[in-house]
């Protein structure tokens, strides 16, 4: 074998142990690097704890208002006295059967055959005369009118918490629409005139068209008391 081969083979074996010594270290290295990473403590993670706030408490429930006094209202109509059936010739009743008005009255009549005498009752009359067939038409009418104008007046929360007394006199059209009021004896305030004067215009029409013999217009005497 020549001197140049074996000079080759000595340079390839030393570069071979060279390479395994090199890979060894390395190796080395990795285990000591992982054991003092292995050997270092570990920091402790801190634990965030987030605390929810409980809900607002709901509102105070509002305090009911006490409901408000009802008040009476007042407009009555006559009651009918009993009287014996009238002649067909005598369709008139007899004169010392009206009722009246609860007022010092002048001579006369003040419709409906209703004569104005001390201590009669608070009633809705109609102005100008009737026979017995009418009156009984108009009677019915009127208290329709009657029905209508409690449940309006008892709408109104100011009219319902006054005292008062009142005259007022109401003009109806055909069709039972409110054509006119007028306010004869007002309650001594301008404030309850105006809103009874609006309550009375503002009424709906009724159903039923009035009588077309019905004398106008149809007078109502209007009391109110407050309960107490």
């Amino acid at each position: 074998m020549t001197d140049a081969l074996l000079a080759k083979r000595a340079r390839a074996l030393a570069l071979i142990t060279l390479l395994i010594v090199a890979a060894a270290a390395l190796v080395a290295a990795v285990i000591h690097g992982f054991l003092q990473q292995a050997a270092k403590p570990r920091k402790s993670s801190v634990q965030q704890i987030m605390l929810l706030r409980p809900p607002p408490p709901p509102p105070p429930k509002p305090q009911e208002k006490p409901p408000e006094p009802e008040m009476k209202q007042e407009v009555k109509l006559p009651e009918p006295e009993k009287t014996p059936e009238p002649a067909p010739a005598k369709d008139e009743p007899p004169a010392d059967k009206v009722l009246g008005l609860d007022a010092e009255g002048g001579p006369g009549s003040d419709g409906f055959g209703l004569a104005a005498r001390k201590g009669g009752r608070d009633l809705l009359s109609i102005g100008g005369g009737g026979n017995g067939s009418d009156g009984r038409r108009f009677a019915y009418y009127t208290a329709r009118i009657q029905q209508q104008l409690q449940e309006a007046l008892a709408r109104e929360p100011k009219l319902r918490q006054e005292d008062y007394r009142a005259i007022v006199k109401i003009w109806l059209a055909r069709d039972g629409r409110i054509e006119r009021v007028e306010l004869v004896n007002g309650t001594g305030n301008s404030a309850t005139d105006g809103l009874l004067r609006a309550t009375l215009a503002g009424l709906p029409a009724l159903a039923e068209a009035p009588p077309e013999t019905m004398p106008q217009p149809v007078r109502l005497r209007i009391t109110s008391r407050a309960a107490g």
